[in-house]
Order: structure tokens, then C-alpha cells, then sequence
């Protein structure tokens, strides 16, 4: 499933559910900041994007290929995102309850998460800077995580079956693209 579908199909269960839900008693709920946050997704994107912002990231999909490379990715992230899921969103929600005032956070979860975004933008630098310092070591710890899951797999490729030069030419070609692996404006640091 593309990253794209996957947000718009999390967006239109969001949509689905009351908005009721996600204001009690005048305070935003934690289902209705997950709701305009997106823990999941933004989890799988930061993990993506440490992946794709190493050296070594982008060494493995060339050696994987980017097909199976991106599966592989894909699978990587999908097991630390089962694994630490509950902590960043915890983490997440803390964020946004910590650096916005508790009637602006009511009314945005009522909003689509777009136009919560919108709302919430004197606030996101704040809510960024908490996230950081609450998720740094499990963000290294998940992004270490995936880098042994996808190196495992790079290690079994015999890179005498393969023309490397071939897969470097792919993948530049697809950075060039400005998205790889469904993460876009991805840049090698």
C-alpha cells in the first residue's frame, strides 16, 4: 500500500469515527490528538527519512535493489513500529498537550488533520522541539533497529550477481525523482 493511500485511507477512518470522541469534558482525548498528529505515519516517516539519511541506507538498496530494497525497508519499519509504536505516541500526544493551550488543542482535533495543522502552526516549532527531546533515543534505537534488518538482507545478496553500477544508476535516477521508497524530497546528507 502506497504511503499516499495509507494516509488518505487514515484520514477517512479519522473522518469516519465521531468528533465527539475526541473532545471530553472540554479537553482533547488522546484519540483525537492521535487523530490530527498521526503518530503511525509520522513514525514510519521519521524512521524512512533516518533510513534514507545515512550512508549506508542507500548502499543497501542499491545492493538489494530498489524493489526488493523498499520491501525490505518497508518490513523494517513495519516491525519497529509494531515494537515502539505505543511509546511515540505517548510521547507524540505529551507534545501537543504540553505546548498548546488546552482550548485551541479542542478545537482542533475537531478539524481534519490538515486544517488542524493549519491551526495548531504558531505551536508545531514547540511541539517539535519536545518531541525531539522525549523520542531522540527511541527514534536511534528503532532507526538501529531497521538498519541490522536491512543489512541482514543486503548480506545475502552475493554482490558478484549483481552489476552495482547498474543499481547505482537506478537509484540515482530515483533520488532524482524526488521520492524513494515513498518517502518524498528525500536528500542523502
Amino acid at each position: 500500500m502506497s504511503k499516499r493511500l495509507a494516509l488518505s485511507l487514515a484520514m477517512l477512518l479519522a473522518s469516519g469515527c465521531s468528533r465527539a470522541e475526541y473532545v471530553k469534558d472540554g479537553v482533547a482525548t488522546d484519540e483525537g490528538i492521535a487523530a490530527i498528529a498521526l503518530p503511525k505515519e509520522q513514525y514510519r516517516e521519521m524512521l524512512k527519512r533516518t533510513f534514507l539519511g545515512t550512508t549506508t541506507g542507500p548502499m543497501t538498496l542499491g545492493v538489494l535493489g530498489l524493489e526488493k530494497g523498499c520491501d525490505v525497508l518497508d518490513e523494517a519499519v513495519e516491525a519497529a513500529v509494531a515494537q515502539n509504536l505505543a511509546q511515540w505516541r505517548a510521547n507524540l500526544i505529551a507534545a501537543y498537550r504540553n505546548n498548546v493551550p488546552p482550548d485551541q488543542l479542542a478545537e482542533a482535533v475537531q478539524k481534519s488533520p490538515r486544517r488542524a495543522r493549519a491551526m495548531l502552526q504558531p505551536h508545531l516549532s514547540s511541539i517539535g522541539d519536545r518531541m525531539k527531546r522525549s523520542s531522540q533515543s527511541l527514534l536511534q534505537q528503532s532507526g538501529v533497529q531497521v538498519m541490522q534488518a536491512a543489512s541482514a538482507e543486503a548480506q545475502k545478496v552475493d554482490l558478484a550477481s549483481i552489476d552495482m553500477q547498474a543499481r547505482q544508476r537506478e537509484l540515482d535516477e530515483t533520488k532524482a525523482s524526488g521520492e524513494i521508497c515513498g518517502v518524498r524530497r528525500w536528500q542523502q546528507q
